[in-house]
């Protein structure tokens, strides 16, 4: 968990960066489908929505959303455009709401919890659908994660799962990348340097998983089956790692060393993001490849 949270400045720095760049602000809106229609590759969500009883109760979570306001957040059922709750839910909501603020975004506010906990902010077992694209692998504790996620949903609500394959690999295992994920013989894997998971195993009995590669993406539908034991989700143990986790973060942060280290680190990053966004995405791609080759 400390490492993580170490990680915090480069992703505020990207977000700063990426918003206060006018050209990477608009081509970031159009890359968004906030306003349109909701669709996930590799998931039918339109007719997912249209089985719904009552869509205009639906809870549905975009977790891990940073500021991208991907997914759409509208149904079309029987030719009639619904505007859907969509609750965009990040950990780093207070950065991402100020930068907001800052740049007059006219987008939703973003929700705090964190993937790991997100029971604990939604525990109704009522949400329909939860989104997680690119942010499963950043997470701490990517397994928990999906339990938590199952564990928010209704009987038949659905986990959506779309991320870039083993990005832990490709980033060399900096800042929040430290997990892979990736489809073997139709499972879903989550892996690292020291530990490996099958998730369609680890799901047994309680959720059904359907795996799929969309543009060489590893794509995953988990629909909720069953409650999740409570043997699998410890809150005690939450209450402990999260206690520990807090005390450990005040001795790093109390240390002049580390303190310094980790505003230099934002500065540089706010630096090096800023610089990037003077060239085009295709190009900071490769600049990413010859520098991760070196490493």
């Amino acid at each position: 968990m400390v490492k993580w949270l170490f990680g915090i400045p480069y992703e505020v720095a990207f977000w700063e960066a990426s918003y206060r760049n006018k050209q990477a602000r608009e081509s970031l809106m159009a890359f968004s489908h906030y306003g349109q229609a909701l669709q996930l590759p590799g998931f039918d969500a339109q007719a997912f929505f249209a089985k719904q009883k009552d869509l205009s109760q639906a809870l549905i979570l975009d977790v891990g959303a940073g500021m991208t306001y991907l997914p759409g957040n509208k149904a079309v059922i029987d030719g009639q455009t619904v505007t859907l709750n969509v609750h965009y839910v990040d950990p780093l909501a207070t950065y991402y709401n100020r930068i907001l603020k800052k740049y007059q975004i006219d987008r939703p506010q973003v929700e705090f919890a964190m993937m790991e906990y997100l029971s604990a902010c939604y525990p109704k077992h009522d949400v329909t659908l939860v989104m997680i694209q690119n942010a499963l692998d950043h997470s701490a504790n990517p397994v928990k994660g999906v339990l938590e996620a199952i564990d928010a949903l209704k009987q038949g609500g659905v986990l959506y799962l779309n991320h870039h394959p083993n990005e832990a690999e490709y980033e060399n295992y900096r800042g929040f990348h430290q997990f892979n994920i990736t489809v073997e013989n139709q499972q879903l894997i989550i892996w690292n340097k020291t530990e490996r998971y099958n998730i369609n195993e680890l799901l047994r009995g309680i959720a059904q998983v359907e795996t799929s590669i969309v543009d060489n993406n590893p794509v995953a539908v988990i629909t909720k089956q069953a409650d999740v034991p409570e043997s699998m989700i410890d809150r005690r143990a939450d209450i402990q790692r999260l206690s520990k986790a807090l005390i450990d973060y005040s001795i790093e942060v109390n240390s002049p060393t580390r303190m310094i280290g980790y505003h230099c680190r934002l500065f540089f990053y706010r630096m090096a993001q800023w610089m990037s966004k003077l060239f085009s995405f295709r190009t900071r791609q490769r600049i990413k490849k010859i520098i991760n080759l070196k490493q």
